[in-house]
């Protein structure tokens, strides 16, 4: 009796798994009838299970599904795990495209990771270009949403950042989803092994010289021990962010918009006095619009930066400039004018 019930258990989880994946695609609806859509896969157990089951869906969409795998070359196992990829498409009858870099080669001081997932979107943008397909899923879940928060909140960020990521993005040209946000590794591993299918385990995800490593190592399971539901607490923490963020980022979008004045291609201008009567809170996302849009991204803009800008609006007299990580401010007569320095 008690193995029929662990049975009866185990397909029921696998039933509840796959219906979270439908759910998170029609909740935030990721797709629609006749998508065309590039998966990344790297061979590991999440990407191989989110292969198969947008492989379950595919009949039921009219899918076409493109694979693309970027060799890091980091490690001795990257070829082979390649060419695991690949006789995965073969049997599943999926177009397979990689291509194979030597991100060291790439590192310049900053970040390995940053370094390597630079490079992975940019590959994910020339197979784009190349099968003519603006849409690719990655296989981030709900434990890497957690350590991402993790992450963020202990090296300080505002709303933006304790989002974590969103099921649904932009990067340049491309939309990028995440189908596996509401799904624990654990129910991944489960589905896997209940449905005895083979991924290949990346060996540096469980040494702690990476900063991600030592939050899912050391600090998450510490944090289980004292609230054994962190994961979900974490996961609910960073979806009403979201909420919040959303309505606070629109708003401020729609004040940058009326407060806007002159704009060039590496430059734009807005309106002092419009600023000033400004909340704080709005202030500050009215800049960090105005500097995406000037920029392109808001990459190392931190809070003190924030505060020097709100200083040289109120304190400073006409013609200071705050020179920012890219960016030059300066207060002119009825005008801020913020413009990039990346040429």
């Amino acid at each position: 009796m008690r193995i029929v019930k662990v049975i009866v258990v185990i397909a029921i989880e696998g039933c509840m798994v796959e219906e979270t994946f439908s759910r998170t695609i029609e909740k935030s609806n990721l797709l629609k009838k006749k998508d065309k859509l590039i998966l990344g896969i790297s061979g590991g157990p999440d990407s191989v299970f989110m292969l198969h089951q947008f492989v379950k869906i595919k009949e039921e969409y009219k899918l076409r599904l493109v694979c693309a795998h970027f060799n890091h070359s980091l490690r001795e196992e990257a070829d082979s795990e390649e060419n695991f990829v690949k006789n995965i498409c073969d049997k599943l009858s999926i177009k397979f495209i990689s291509v194979k870099k030597d991100v060291n080669k790439f590192f310049n001081g900053d970040s390995l990771e940053q370094t390597a997932r630079n490079l992975r979107f940019d590959f994910f943008s020339q197979v784009s270009r190349q099968v003519k397909i603006k849409k690719v899923a990655l296989a981030h879940h709900k434990d890497d949403l957690i350590e991402t928060v993790l992450m963020r909140l202990i090296r300080g960020s505002g709303l933006k950042g304790l989002r974590g990521f969103l099921p649904k993005t932009r990067f340049k040209s491309l939309t990028v989803i995440r189908p596996l946000v509401a799904i624990t590794k654990k129910e991944i591993l489960d589905w896997l092994k209940k449905e005895n299918i083979s991924y290949c385990i990346d060996k540096s995800n469980f040494e702690d010289k990476f900063f991600r490593n030592r939050i899912r190592l050391k600090l998450l399971p510490l944090l289980k021990e004292l609230n054994p539901n962190i994961v979900n607490n974490l996961y609910n923490l960073s979806q009403n962010i979201s909420l919040d963020y959303d309505f606070i980022y629109t708003f401020s979008y729609h004040k940058f918009l009326s407060l806007k004045r002159k704009e060039k291609n590496n430059s734009l201008c807005l309106d002092l006095a419009g600023l000033k009567e400004l909340p704080l809170a709005v202030f500050n996302n009215v800049i960090r619009v105005a500097i995406e849009e000037v920029k392109g991204n808001t990459r190392r803009l931190e809070t003190r930066h924030l505060d020097e800008v709100r200083d040289l609006v109120f304190h400073r007299r006409t013609t200071s400039i705050v020179d920012l990580p890219n960016i030059l401010l300066k207060k002119e007569e009825k005008t801020l004018l913020i413009q990039s320095l990346i040429l």
